[in-house]
């Protein structure tokens, strides 16, 4: 009795070992790598721009899956302008032409697999506004266990007198400050649920 006792514990250990090996994992170097490469995408030559876009692993589980994008400009309410990883690349590669130069900093949250870019965006050289105009904001990149970005949450601080041009010039449309929710599948084994669209906690 003893003895298959000790050999059940033995054959647990095993399999929980196993199951380690196999969980997979999302490092902080990772997240932060991709965040950098967003960066670096924005920084490529206009014709690299969308082969560097999609070396980010936007989408779950692959670029034709889900990655709900939104951006959040002056407190008001954050407009979706993405719901997959193939429309994040398209995306970035359309506003690389209005965007002349664009910064990076980076901060990593291990307890939420989250990866935050601040950023100052310069306008202007390429752009419809015709003197290059920076404004401030924090990128946030929620990553899955597997190290896909299943959302990007975009929190900007742009000049009053320019934020409808910007967000024309995006074909996007303008904030309101009413606020809707937003369905946001998470990727912690967690069912599906649904995020105030104003939340923007890291």
């Amino acid at each position: 009795m003893l003895a298959n006792t000790f050999v059940s514990i033995l054959a647990l250990a095993g399999l929980a070992v196993a199951e380690g090996v196999n969980t997979p994992s999302c490092s902080a170097e990772q997240r932060l790598k991709s965040a950098q490469q967003v960066i670096v995408a924005y920084a490529a030559n206009p014709l690299a721009t969308y082969g560097e876009f999609d070396k980010i692993p936007f989408g779950v589980p692959n670029k034709a899956g889900g990655c709900v994008t939104t951006i959040a400009a002056n407190g008001l309410c954050p407009v979706p302008v993405a719901t997959t990883g193939a429309g994040v690349v398209q995306f970035g590669t359309e506003t690389r032409q209005a965007f002349s130069s664009v910064t990076g900093k980076y901060t990593d949250f291990p307890q939420n697999l989250t990866a935050v870019i601040n950023t100052n965006v310069t306008l202007g050289v390429n752009s419809l506004i015709p003197l290059p105009i920076t404004f401030n904001a924090d990128v946030y990149l929620d990553f899955n266990v597997n190290c896909r970005i299943y959302q990007v949450r975009a929190v900007a601080w742009v000049p009053s007198d320019i934020l409808g041009i910007l967000f024309q010039r995006l074909n996007i449309p303008v904030p309101s400050a009413v606020c809707s929710n937003l369905p946001v599948k998470r990727e912690f084994g967690q069912a599906a649920e649904k995020r105030q669209a104003i939340e923007f906690t890291a």
